[in-house]
Parts: C-alpha cells; structure tokens; sequence
C-alpha cells in the first residue's frame, strides 16, 4: 500500500513534527529511504534527512521527493521559498531518532498499512460482507465508521461507539436504520459544492451546530453513486492521516459496492399494472397472464397506498430510500414510482386492509418518535383494472392526511385512508363548497340548532350511530359516553326532530340523506 506525509506525519506525532506542504489525500509514496550521495531524485520516495544535508540539497531535489528533515526547526508558516520540496521537519531533542532508526520505524509503519490493505482486499476477493469488511477497515481509525448505501437504506456501523454516545444524526440513524446524511441534508450538502458528485472525502464542519463534525466519502464507479460512508470525531479530532485513508478505503469500496448495494424494489413483475396507472389500457388477457405469473389471481381483493417520507425529498436516493423501508415491511406488494411519492399495490390477503384501518383509527403510534411517512390507502377492489382508480382513491387520502377529521396515524406513519374521506371527495365532487342547504334534510338542520342553543351534540351522536352501523356499543365506546346517555340522547334526537334512529322504518326515515346532511352540518365552519 502507498503512503503519503500525512500518514507519516501521524506515525510520528510523539515527536511533535511540524509539517510544511500541502496537505493531500491521495498516496503518492512507494519508497523510504535514508539520504546519502547515491540517492537520485524521485517523486516517489520519502527520503530521510538529517538538517545540515537538507540545507545543502541540490536544486534537482525541489521538484522530486519528498522529505523528513530530523533535528530541525520548521522555516516560519507562510514563508516562501523558490521550489521548496515536501518536508516534515522533526525537530532536535533527546528523543530525536537516527536516520537509520527512523528508517526502520517507518517501514514498521509501511508493513501495518500493507497488512490492513491485504486483509481488506482478501476480504472483498471472496465476496466477503460489507459488515466484515467495514470491521476490518475500522482497526486503522480511531472514531467509528458508518456506512449507507445509494438509495440510503441500510446502515453498517464499526468501530468503537462510545457509550454515551448521544449523537442527534448517528444515535438515530442507528436505532431506525436512517442514514445520517438522510436527517442533515442541508449540512451534508454544504460540505461540498457538489457533494453527489465529489469524489474525494470531505469534511462537514459542526453539521449540527455542536460542535461535531463529520468527515464523508461518497462511493462512486464512473459517474455512478453507490452510496457513502462517514466518520463521527466522537473519540478523537479529524487529522489529515483520516483523509487519506478514508479515500484510499473509498477507492477499494468503490470496486464493491455495484456488487453489493441492493437494487430497487422491481416493477418489472407486473408491468401491465403500470400501464394502468399510467393510463394507458391493457387487455384483460395480458393483465390475467401477468398477475398469474406473479402468483396473484385476477379476483385477489386488493388495495393501492400511496406514500413518501414525512419530509419532502428532492432528491431521488431519498425517495428510493423510502421505497426500500417500505418495500423492507411489505415485502409481498408491488410498489410504481409516482414523483415525489410512490404507489404501493397490495393484496388484502397478505396485509389486511382492515387490520392496517383499525390500527389508523386506534392511533397506535410509536412513542416519542418522529413521524417518517405520509400514507393515504384506498377502498378494497376485486377488480384489477381499476387499479387507477383504486390510485385515484389512496391520492385524495394522501391529500388529507394531515385534516384533523380524518387523518390518523399507525407507528411512525400519518396516514389517512379513502374510507374516511369519501365524503370529502363526494363534497368535492358536487360542488358543496358553497351554500348546501337545498341539500340538507330539514330534520337534521334541527338537531343543529339545538345543538347550538343547548351546547348538546346531537348532530355528532346521530353521525357516530350511523357510521357504527347502528350497534350502541360502539357508538358508545367511540363517543366516549355510557350506553344509558346514548340511549337518553336517541330519544331527545326523536324528540326533537321526529328522527327515529333506532327504527328508521316505522318512521320512514331516509337514513342516508340524514347521514349526508350530519356530515355537512358537522363540518367546521357550517352555519345552520
């Protein structure tokens, strides 16, 4: 393995050596050597010098070599001198090493940067894991490393973590299996002009505000993105020895990567699906061939979701990013690029509509974490050619997700499903954004007013036994109420308005334009 001054420079940092050349990250050196009257120049080696031969060095060595000056002090910063070499000055001291002494340590140095790149490179030889690999590679940093791919999904960590670790980007990239560039963007972005596209490791500098700083390196093979990795400075400060080895392990990393990232969730298994939702027709004979090859039937009930992270994604690794976790917890659907969001086709008979439903309306939500997806779901079909319009359905949930009337939430997503917002999109439909009292039954425009001269809810009563299907046991529990108050609340509903909810037919009641009116009268804002 090539070295440069840089590691050289953190070899010896027991001997306070001042450097004074560029700093690079590339590894330009192949060779050390101690100085004498047969050394010839040459770029690549690393020649080891005492301070009275340095002074006297032909001109020919300014521009080939490189240099350690021991037992001299180094010129003051900024000074110039015509076609000074690269040099690393250690100066005099007890300690002071002799040429051949430190010719022998830096080639100890040599022997353990060879020894990490072979075990690194007999690792990927034989197709060894990401994880294997990436814990080797940490035995020569001193932070921990972490690693995500193109599509951000997956996440390696190695290294020593330190337990009090509390890190507002790695704390939570580990736990949820976010990559830590996914929740700092703007920082990660302003690391580098063009931070998808750099190709050398660069620094984000206090990223959040804390005085942390994170040093990344994009994964890159031509001008395909594989991905990154980074380091934390959780143990110790960012040297310039961690940028050469952090490109050097990027540039092995590079040569695996479009071996190992995952591919995308496919759409290929049930093309004509996307067809449908893209508008375009299909014949019902080449839509049953492909769903019976992807082990689906033609009468399967099935549903469409569509989603996108809680936070808006320009970029098209985040989005992929969600498809994948998605794709992680739904494994037997099929998920159709839409832009921003994406649609998900899945069959009730692998993930119940009505179980995902009853968690929506029961709000089992992941304490204390963040909401990370936004998801409107559609109404069952038997009848896949309608997928579009199942499409159509999830969209206009997606839409609502965040009205407090019908949006809900499950785990870490907020979600909003058609069958709770229908009557959004029926109000939508026929125009009811105006005046809608011709609409209304006059019977429940009643129950309004005494709702509003009495401080009662009638109206809300009357909506939550007729969306529970007329059972009081659940109208009840929705409510919040004892049955004995739903029952007396019934009875000043017949009584106040002649509606007989609990035998409609004797009464002759037509229960869906009451139903209908309730629902408009119940909308915030509606006068009676």
């Amino acid at each position: 393995m090539n070295f440069n001054l840089d590691l050289v420079l953190a070899e010896l940092a027991d001997l306070a050596p001042t450097a004074r050349y560029r700093h690079d990250s590339r590894l330009d050196l192949d060779r050390i050597e101690v100085f004498g009257p047969l050394s010839v120049p040459r770029a690549e080696s690393l020649f080891v010098i005492d301070a009275d031969s340095f002074a006297a060095l032909d001109a020919d060595f300014a521009e080939a070599g490189s240099f350690l000056v021991l037992g001299a002090d180094a010129p003051p910063e900024g000074t110039e001198e015509a076609c000074a070499p690269p040099a690393l000055y250690v100066p005099a001291g007890d300690a002071l090493p002799t040429p051949g002494e430190m010719l022998a340590r830096l080639l100890d140095m040599r022997t353990r940067l060879d020894a990490w790149s072979e075990a690194l490179l007999t690792a990927m030889a034989r197709d060894a894991p990401l994880q294997e690999v990436f814990d080797l590679a940490a035995q020569r940093f001193a932070n921990p490393l972490m690693l995500s791919d193109a599509t951000l999904y997956f996440v390696l960590v190695a290294g020593k973590l330190p337990e009090e670790l509390d890190d507002r980007l790695w704390t939570s990239a580990i736990a949820t299996g976010a990559c830590p560039i996914e929740l700092c963007m703007e920082a990660w972005a302003a690391g580098s002009s063009d931070p998808c596209a750099q190709d050398r490791a660069f620094l984000m500098d206090n990223a959040t505000g804390d005085g942390r700083s994170y040093l990344v390196r994009n994964l890159m093979c031509g001008e395909a993105y594989y991905g990154c990795f980074e380091l934390v400075d959780v143990n110790a400060p960012f040297e310039p020895a961690d940028f050469a080895l952090v490109d050097y392990f990027g540039n092995l990393l590079s040569l695996v990567m479009p071996h190992q990232s995952r591919p995308q969730p496919a759409e290929g298994a049930l093309g004509p699906l996307r067809d449908l939702l893209d508008g375009r027709s299909v014949r019902p004979q080449v839509l049953e061939c492909a769903l019976r090859k992807a082990g689906w039937r033609a009468d399967d009930r099935f549903f469409v979701a569509r989603f996108s992270a809680a936070e808006a994604a320009e970029d098209a690794g985040a989005r992929g990013q969600t498809v994948r976790l998605v794709a992680e917890v739904y494994p037997l659907a099929r998920f159709f690029d839409d832009g921003p969001a994406a649609f998900m086709v899945a069959r009730d008979a692998d993930y119940p509509l009505a179980a995902l439903h009853a968690r929506h309306a029961a709000r089992e939500v992941d304490t204390g974490a963040e909401p990370r997806f936004r998801a409107g779901f559609s109404s069952l079909f038997a009848d896949f050619s309608l997928v579009r319009t199942a499409a159509d359905q999830a969209t206009l949930a997606y839409d609502l997700v965040d009205d407090a009337e019908v949006g809900g939430a499950f785990g870490s997503t907020l979600s909003c499903f058609y069958d709770d917002c229908w009557f959004e999109d029926l109000r939508v439909r026929l125009g009811l954004d105006a005046d809608a009292a011709w609409l209304l039954d006059h019977a429940a425009v009643a129950l309004a007013r005494a709702d509003a001269e009495d401080g009662a809810a009638y109206v809300e009563t009357a909506l939550a036994y007729l969306e529970h299907g007329c059972n009081a046991t659940r109208t009840a529990e929705a409510l919040f109420i004892h049955r004995n108050t739903l029952a007396y609340r019934l009875k000043r509903i017949k009584a106040l308005s002649g509606i007989d909810l609990e035998s409609p037919a004797a009464g002759n009641v037509d229960l869906l334009r009451v139903f209908l009116s309730c629902k408009l009268l119940a909308r915030p804002g509606r006068s009676t």
